[in-house]
C-alpha cells in the first residue's frame, strides 16, 4: 500500500485558469489580511475558495496552510488531528512531541491544555495564514468551543480565514471590538455585469451573441455559479416561458437534466458515480471504467464547463463544484442499493490500497464492514486518527477480533478508563474461554488493581507469547502484564526478560503508555532485588523523559504519581527519609483508590522508619480500611504488619487471619509472604520452623541474585539463632557478613532496622570478631548500621536520636523537630528522654555539653 504524506484536505485546491478578478472582493480581502480572522460568508458557487487561493497565491506558498473541513470533521480528534497536520510545519522542534501528546489520549477533558500546548508550540517568524474551507459543515458545540478556545490564543504572527455558507456558530465578539475581524457576505461575491461578460468570454467555448451575454447575466444575478451552470446548458436562448429560475441557489431537477442530457451515457455515468467519492483520479476511473480514457473524459467535461476542480495537478486529483456534486450524490443514491455498495466496496479496496486511508476507512465504516475496518486498524499502528477509530468502533464489535480488543483495552488502560478495561476483559473470558491468546491475559486484573488472586501465568515463555497469532502491540502489552504477574511472584530475573521483550516488541509502534510502564516496572523489579541505584537511575531517566511522552494532564499526573510512588520506595529501603518524605508528598494528589492505598503503604512505612510507630499503625488502619484491589488483601498488608508485629502492636487475630489466608492459598507463597510468617512462627517461639523458612528463601533468593531477601531472611535466621542460644557464633558471623556484602553496595538500611534489636544484641557478643576481614566498603557500612540500629551505652545514639539531638543543638522546639523530621511530638519526647537516659543528663543544656565532649556533636 502507498502511503500519501499528506491527504487531499491538507492541500488547497489548484488555481483556476480562467478566474476573473474581482477589485472591490479582492481590496476587502486584502485588507481582511491584515487582521487576525477572516470570514468569507456565502453559499456554493459564489468563488469564495477561488478568490482566498488567488490572493494567498501571490504570497510565498510556506507562508499559509489550507485545510478542507468536512462533516466527519465534528469530532475533536479528527478536527485537530487534520488541524496538527496543517500546521506541522509550524511545529518546529515541537512537532514529534506534539504527535506523540495527541495520539497518546486527546480528549474533551483535556482540549484546553492541548490548545495551550499547540499555540505555544507553534513557530512563526513571519505573518502565516491558515485557512479552513468549508467551516460551515461543523456545527458539534464540544469541536467549535475548542476552535473558539484556540482563536483566543492565536500566536501573534498566525491569522485566521474562514469560509462557510452559513454564519459559523463562534463567539467573534472579542475581535470585531478589538477591529480585527474582517467579514464578508454574500454581497461581496456577487458578479457586476462588468465583471459577469468578462467571465462569460473568458469560460465560454462559443461565441455568444449580446442578447445571450445579457440573459445570463439576468438570470444568474451576479451568481457565478449560477453562470457556470447556464454555461454547461447547450440550449441558451430559450422562449421567455422556458427561462431557468434559481431557487435559493440550488440546481433545480430541469437544469439538471439539460445539463446531463447534453452528455453521453458514458460521461453521465462517469460523474454520477466519481461525483459521489470524495475525488477521482487515474486509478480509481481506471479500475471503476477501464473502458475510459481519463485524461480524455476530465478534459471533454472541462470543455463543457461541467465545474471540475483539480485538487492535485501532480496525482491529477479532481472532485466537481459542491452545487453539482449535491446532484451528482443524489443521483448515486437513486441508484440500487446493490450497485451502490458494490461501487463502495470497490472504491474503498482501491482507495485503501493507494495510501488514501481516511477516504478508504469512511467507506468502510459507512458499509458497517468493521472486520475489514478492525483488520486495518491494527495493521496502520501510525495512523493519524487510529484513536477515533479504535473509540468509533462499539466494543460488543471489537470482540469478534481478539487483535483488535487488545488495541482497545490498550486504549481504555492508558486513558485511565479502568472499569471498561474490566468489563472488556470479562467479556472476552467469557466469550473465548479455551482460545490461548486470551488465555494469555490470565492476571490482567493484576494492572487494574482488582484480583490479587489472579497470578496464573499463561503462556509461560517468551516464544509462546510471540508465536501468539497477534500484532506486535497487543504482544508487548501480554509481556508486560506477564511480567508484573512474574514481579508479584518474585520471578524477577525472568520478569526482566519479559519486560525487554516488551520493549523490544515497541520499538516500531513507539507507544508511550508501554515504555513508561516497562521502565517503571524495571526500577520496582531493581528494588526488589536489592539494585537500589540502578532503579534510581532507571526512574530518574524515565522521569526526565515525561514531559515529551505527549501525555494528557490526567495521564501525566497519574503518570507522576506513580513515579513518585515507585521512588518513595527506593529511598525508605536506603532510609533516605527526608527524600522519602518529599516525593510522597507529591504522591499525595491523586485519590484513585488503588493509588492512594500505594500512598498509604509507604506512608505507613515512612512513619515506622522515622521511628513514630503511632503513625504508622494509624496509617496502616487507614489503608486497611479503604484499601482496594491487591492492597485489600493480607499478604500485599504483611510488607506493614511486619513493622507492628516486632513492635508488639499487632493483634493477635491479624495473625491468624494471615495464617489462614496463607494455608488457603499456597500459590501465592512468595518470598516476602513466607517470610512474615516466619516472623509470626518466631514470635510464637517456633525457631526450628522459622529456621527451616528463612533457609529455604535463602536457597531461592541467592539463586536469582535478590539481594534484599538474602539479607532479609538472613536476619531472621541470626533472630531464631540468638534466641535458641545454641553454639552458632561463627555461623551468625557469616551470617552478618553476608548481609553487610550484599547491602552495602546500594546502601540496604531497612531491613538492618527492622532487625535492630537482633543487630544490638550480635554487636554486643560479636563486637571484636566482626570488623575483622571486612573490606572498607562494608566496614563503613557496618558502622553506619550501627549508628543506626545499637543504643548501648557503646554505640550510644541511633541515627534518628543523632538527628533530633543536632536539631536541639540548633535550638529547635519539640514542635519544630517533629515538623522538620516529619514525626509527631510525643515520638520527639520519647527521642528526647532516650538520649537524656544514654547521656545519662537531665536537660537539653547538659545532653548538648555531653554529646560535644563524646564528639558526638
Amino acid at each position: 500500500m502507498r502511503k500519501h504524506l499528506s491527504t487531499n484536505r491538507v492541500k488547497a485546491p489548484e488555481a483556476l485558469e480562467n478566474s476573473i478578478t474581482r477589485r472591490e472582493l479582492a481590496e476587502k480581502i486584502q485588507t481582511g489580511l491584515q487582521k487576525k480572522l477572516m470570514v468569507l460568508e456565502a453559499g456554493a458557487g459564489h468563488g469564495k475558495t477561488t478568490a482566498i487561493r488567488e490572493k494567498l497565491n501571490q504570497l510565498p506558498s510556506d507562508r499559509w496552510q489550507w485545510l478542507t473541513l468536512n462533516e466527519d470533521c465534528n469530532h475533536l480528534i479528527v478536527f485537530w488531528s487534520y488541524l496538527i497536520e496543517t500546521l506541522k510545519d509550524q511545529l518546529g522542534p515541537m512537532k514529534e512531541e506534539m504527535l506523540v501528546y495527541f495520539q497518546s489520549g486527546m480528549n474533551a477533558e483535556n482540549i484546553e491544555e492541548f490548545i495551550s500546548f499547540l499555540t505555544d508550540s507553534l513557530v512563526l517568524e513571519t505573518s502565516d495564514y491558515l485557512v479552513l474551507d468549508d467551516f460551515h459543515t461543523i456545527n458539534d458545540k464540544e469541536v467549535l468551543h475548542s476552535f473558539e478556545r484556540f482563536l483566543e490564543e492565536l500566536p501573534e504572527n498566525l491569522y485566521v480565514v474562514i469560509t462557510t455558507r452559513y454564519q459559523p456558530e463562534l463567539y467573534l465578539t472579542k475581535f470585531l471590538l478589538a477591529e480585527q475581524l474582517q467579514y464578508l457576505q454574500e454581497e461581496d461575491f456577487l458578479l457586476s455585469d462588468v465583471e459577469g461578460e468578462s467571465f462569460i468570454q473568458q469560460n465560454s467555448r462559443e461565441t455568444l451573441s449580446q442578447e445571450t451575454m445579457t440573459y445570463l447575466l439576468k438570470t444568474a444575478k451576479g451568481w457565478i455559479g449560477g453562470l457556470k451552470l447556464l454555461m454547461a446548458v447547450k440550449k441558451i436562448n430559450q422562449s421567455q416561458n422556458q427561462k431557468i429560475r434559481f431557487e435559493n441557489k440550488i440546481l433545480s431537477e430541469y437544469l439538471a437534466k439539460e445539463i446531463l442530457g447534453n452528455l453521453s451515457k458514458e460521461e453521465q455515468e462517469f460523474l454520477v458515480i466519481t461525483g459521489y467519492f470524495p475525488f477521482v483520479y487515474p486509478n480509481l476511473s481506471q479500475q471503476l471504467f477501464p473502458e475510459i480514457d481519463f485524461s480524455a473524459m476530465i478534459e471533454d467535461l472541462q470543455e463543457k464547463n461541467l465545474m471540475i476542480s483539480c485538487i492535485d495537478r501532480l496525482e491529477q486529483k479532481f472532485t466537481f463544484h459542491p452545487i453539482l456534486k449535491d446532484y451528482l450524490v443524489k443521483e448515486f443514491q437513486a441508484q440500487s442499493v446493490e450497485k451502490q455498495t458494490t461501487l463502495k466496496n470497490q472504491t474503498a479496496a482501491i482507495f485503501i490500497e493507494d495510501g488514501y486511508l481516511d477516504e478508504g476507512v469512511a467507506l468502510l465504516f459507512e458499509l458497517g464492514k468493521y472486520q475489514q475496518l478492525m483488520n486495518l486498524i491494527v495493521e496502520n499502528e501510525q495512523s493519524f486518527r487510529r484513536i477515533y477509530y479504535i473509540e468509533q468502533i462499539p466494543r460488543e464489535v471489537a470482540l469478534t477480533n481478539i487483535d483488535f480488543a487488545f488495541q482497545k483495552f490498550v486504549y481504555y488502560y492508558s486513558n485511565l478508563e479502568y472499569e471498561n478495561c474490566h468489563d472488556l476483559i470479562e467479556a472476552l473470558e467469557e466469550k473465548y474461554p479455551d482460545k490461548k491468546e486470551i488465555r494469555a491475559l490470565s492476571g490482567i486484573k493484576l494492572l487494574l488493581g482488582s484480583d490479587y488472586l489472579t497470578t496464573e501465568q499463561t503462556p509461560n515463555t517468551i516464544q509462546e507469547i510471540n508465536q501468539l497469532k497477534l500484532d506486535d502491540v497487543s504482544k508487548a502489552f501480554i509481556f508486560l502484564k506477564s511480567a508484573l504477574i512474574l514481579f508479584f511472584k518474585e520471578s524477577y530475573q525472568q520478569a526482566k526478560h519479559f519486560i525487554e521483550a516488551s520493549l523490544k516488541l515497541n520499538q516500531k509502534s513507539k507507544n508511550n503508555f508501554l515504555l513508561y510502564f516497562n521502565q517503571t516496572l524495571l526500577a520496582q523489579v531493581c528494588e526488589e532485588t536489592g539494585e537500589l541505584n540502578k532503579g534510581l537511575a532507571i526512574l530518574t531517566a524515565i522521569y526526565q523523559k515525561l514531559d515529551g511522552m505527549g501525555f494528557n494532564s490526567k495521564m501525566k499526573e497519574t503518570y507522576q504519581v506513580s513515579f513518585f510512588i515507585t521512588i518513595t520506595g527506593i529511598h525508605l529501603k536506603q532510609l533516605n527519609l527526608e527524600a522519602a518524605a518529599d516525593t510522597l508528598k507529591k504522591a499525595n494528589t491523586n485519590k484513585h483508590p488503588h493509588i492512594h492505598a500505594s500512598y498509604l503503604y509507604n506512608l505507613a512505612e515512612l512513619h515506622y522508619l522515622s521511628g513514630d510507630e503511632e503513625k504508622g499503625w494509624l496509617a496502616f488502619k487507614e489503608l486497611e480500611t479503604g484499601a482496594t484491589g491487591s492492597y485489600s488483601n493480607p499478604f500485599t498488608q504483611s510488607g506493614i504488619m511486619k513493622y507492628a508485629l516486632k513492635l508488639g502492636q499487632l493483634p493477635g487475630y491479624y495473625e491468624e487471619q494471615f495464617i489462614e489466608a496463607f494455608e488457603a492459598h499456597p500459590e501465592l507463597h512468595n518470598m516476602a509472604y513466607r517470610l512474615f510468617y516466619g516472623m509470626i512462627l518466631f514470635k510464637r517461639g517456633d525457631y526450628q520452623e522459622c529456621l527451616a523458612i528463612a533457609d529455604q528463601i535463602l536457597e531461592k533468593s541467592r539463586k536469582q541474585r535478590i539481594y534484599s531477601k538474602i539479607i532479609e531472611a538472613n536476619l531472621l535466621k541470626l533472630s531464631a539463632l540468638l534466641k535458641m542460644k545454641g553454639d552458632s557464633a561463627r555461623q551468625m558471623l557469616n551470617i552478618y557478613h553476608e548481609c553487610l556484602y550484599y547491602g552495602s553496595e546500594n546502601r540496604i538500611l531497612n531491613d538492618f532496622f527492622l532487625f535492630r534489636n537482633e543487630i544490638e544484641e550480635l554487636t554486643k557478643l560479636l563486637k571484636d570478631e566482626i570488623e575483622a576481614n571486612l573490606e572498607p566498603r562494608e566496614k563503613d557500612f557496618h558502622h553506619e548500621i550501627i549508628k543506626l540500629c545499637c543504643t548501648s551505652s557503646d554505640s550510644l545514639l541511633t541515627e534518628r536520636e543523632s538527628e533530633i539531638l543536632a536539631e536541639m543543638a540548633k535550638g529547635l522546639t519539640n514542635k519544630a523537630i517533629g515538623d522538620k523530621l516529619f514525626i509527631s511530638v510525643a515520638t520527639v519526647k520519647t527521642h528526647i528522654l532516650n538520649i537524656y537516659r544514654k547521656l545519662e543528663v537531665n536537660s537539653r543544656v547538659t545532653a548538648i555539653e555531653k554529646a560535644k565532649q563524646l564528639h558526638i556533636l
